[in-house]
């Protein structure tokens, strides 16, 4: 569904149609809007934009990032993760700013974070007409979730480091570091295609924004790149549980081989002595006298006895 908002210095934003906004645009005025896919394509054919971007938008081929900047306006698609998801698929997002219009275009929205963080952005004050002010509300909106999912992380994270101390035997650990793993570097990943989002909307080379704008970017700038950092620290920790994990379930099939080794070695004797008495040679006497079984019986239950106190010896 397309919203179109007017802003008026008295009552802020006030709801308009797409009539209205295609009748008549006066130089002063300043439109919000958010439109589908089809609708901006619509208004780019009408307003003469780049057919790159038209090209770009009717393709419909991978998820990518794209930045475009104009004499008098900047357009941009950007990925972000479907942090109501599984963070296996992304949400595609368009800018369209210029002096007195900020569109963002709903690309793709599996989780409708796109919608809730422009519902969010409205419920602000706004005094003055400013697209900077706007996309710092906006894009703090999407990101801002993203805390509870560090969190998640986190401590599923701390959980199995705990369990790791403690010795105790839990379920999937493997699979939860190495989920929280993907988790954490798509995170990552998503913060550093904004970063440099925003970077460029910051270099200001076309000069749609003013100083108050500018200001408004870096505060948004300075957020993601706290978040970002928090997930840069996140993934060290989740590489030390792992390798936490790997030195546990080395020192575990160590200490099984190890087991395994002594009780070979100290039934080897027997193996041994069952090997030279099955041959059945004539010239064994042993075979012929009446306590011949249990003597081999005792010779093998004293090999063990003196192997294992020879091994008790060494490990001392």
């Amino acid at each position: 569904m397309d919203y179109i908002y007017k802003f008026d210095t008295d009552n802020g934003f006030e709801q308009t149609d797409i009539s209205s906004f295609y009748d008549v645009i006066e130089d002063d005025d300043f439109y919000l809007m958010y439109l589908g896919k089809a609708s901006f394509i619509d208004f780019a054919k009408t307003y003469n934009l780049d057919d790159a971007i038209i090209d770009l938008l009717l393709s419909d081929t991978a998820k990518k990032s794209y930045m475009a900047v104009e004499d008098n306006y900047t357009f941009a698609i950007l990925e972000l993760l479907d942090i109501m998801g599984n963070l296996e698929t992304s949400d595609l997002i368009g800018f369209y700013i210029e002096n007195n219009r900020l569109i963002i275009v709903d690309l793709y929205d599996r989780d409708q974070s796109t919608t809730e963080a422009f519902r969010k952005m409205l419920t602000k004050k706004f005094s003055a007409r400013s697209p900077g002010r706007l996309l710092k509300y906006f894009i703090t909106a999407l990101v801002n979730n993203h805390t509870r999912i560090f969190d998640q992380i986190k401590n599923s994270t701390a959980a199995v480091e705990d369990a790791i101390i403690k010795n105790k035997k839990t379920r999937d650990s493997i699979e939860i570091i190495s989920d929280n793993r993907h988790k954490a570097l798509n995170l990552y990943a998503s913060y550093e295609r904004l970063l440099d989002t925003l970077e460029v909307l910051m270099e200001n080379e076309n000069e749609i924004f003013d100083d108050d704008d500018i200001k408004h970017l870096k505060s948004v700038l300075f957020r993601v790149e706290r978040y970002s950092s928090n997930i840069s620290y996140l993934s060290g920790y989740i590489t030390n549980v792992k390798d936490s994990y790997t030195s546990k379930m080395d020192l575990s099939m160590n200490n099984t081989m190890k087991v395994l080794t002594v009780v070979t070695t100290i039934f080897t004797p027997i193996t041994i002595i069952t090997g030279w008495y099955g041959m059945n040679f004539e010239n064994m006497p042993e075979l012929k006298w009446n306590f011949g079984y249990m003597y081999v019986i005792g010779i093998s239950l004293i090999s063990v006895i003196l192997v294992y106190l020879l091994f008790r010896r060494f490990d001392r």
